[in-house]
């Protein structure tokens, strides 16, 4: 039997009553409830395999972006489960805007700030971060190097673990999210958490070459997937985890729960998934320590 929202955030508040608890947050629509507590040291857990985030800059009239959809393809299917992929769709370049007699305008405004505060601004497409870790001295890489640099990154162990919940009210279309970091290690430096939502398996048209052999110009029943609807946390950069402790011990546990409505732009919640990454903020080193995904329809 589903739980009522009201019922969540009240069996939520009573548990985080035993612990070190913040008061209620209002970030940008969302209403976040935190609680913080140490584990045991024989509680600690082993730290997870680093699950890799993929940030794809991506659009409809982008003539190359599908080779870039079918590299990302191969390697989550060849690595289950541990490569997260936002597809962002921004204003700006040609490439990004809608085709003539498209359905959907995927572009959206937290995609473009994203893109030029963490970015410093994409105007060639496709292209992408891997983890936000630079190659070349850069974060923002082309396509012919993801896949070497996520293999790379599939090896990282960090210093910590990132768990989601989430449980759907489709009567108020919102989400109660739950996401639970574990730091596996002493962290001494600044991070983040953000987290966003995307919707998979709309179709519309994609554009193609022309020398394509199947869908030469564009196909006009393509499948996306991994767009990037909302942004649940704070736009663009996320929100700082425990700004008031210095140094998170090993076996330091935050948890922290949202209340969410879904943007009415969302086609269908049940083809929606919740994806969360946890970042350094330090000023020369941008890389995220870890992601999650979990369905919002479960």
């Amino acid at each position: 039997m589903k739980k009522s929202l009201p019922a969540i955030f009240a069996s939520v508040i009573f548990f985080a009553s035993c612990k070190e608890k913040a008061p209620f947050i209002n970030f940008g629509g969302a209403i976040s409830v935190d609680t913080t507590y140490v584990l045991a040291a024989a509680d600690i857990p082993a730290t997870d395999p680093h699950s890799v985030l993929v940030e794809e800059y991506t659009g409809a009239t982008c003539t190359n972006c599908p080779a870039a959809h079918e590299i990302l393809k191969e390697v989550q299917h060849a690595h289950p489960g541990l490569v997260n992929v936002i597809g962002l769709y921004i204003y700006g370049p040609i490439q990004s805007k809608p085709p003539h007699d498209a359905i959907y305008d995927f572009r959206d405004s937290t995609a473009t700030d994203i893109s030029n505060e963490i970015y410093a601004g994409v105007n060639a497409l496709p292209s992408g971060g891997i983890d936000r870790f630079p190659v070349n001295g850069s974060i923002k890489l082309d396509k012919s190097v993801w896949l070497t640099t996520i293999e790379d990154r599939l090896n990282v162990q960090d210093s910590l673990n990132l768990k989601l919940a989430c449980v759907y009210d489709s009567t108020t279309r919102t989400a109660a999210i739950t996401a639970t970091i574990t730091f596996t290690k002493a962290v001494g430096y600044p991070e983040n958490l953000s987290i966003v939502v995307v919707e998979d398996s709309l179709v519309d048209i994609q554009e193609y070459p022309s020398t394509d052999p199947v869908y030469p110009e564009m196909n006009p029943n393509y499948v996306f997937l991994n767009i990037m609807r909302g942004m649940v946390s704070v736009a663009p950069y996320g929100d700082p985890i425990l700004p008031t402790i210095p140094v998170k011990e090993a076996g330091r546990v935050q948890v922290r729960n949202y209340s969410y409505k879904l943007p009415e732009k969302i086609v269908n919640p049940s083809r929606c998934r919740i994806i969360a990454f946890v970042n350094s903020t330090n000023t020369d080193d941008k890389r995220i320590l870890q992601s999650a995904q979990i369905r919002v329809v479960n």
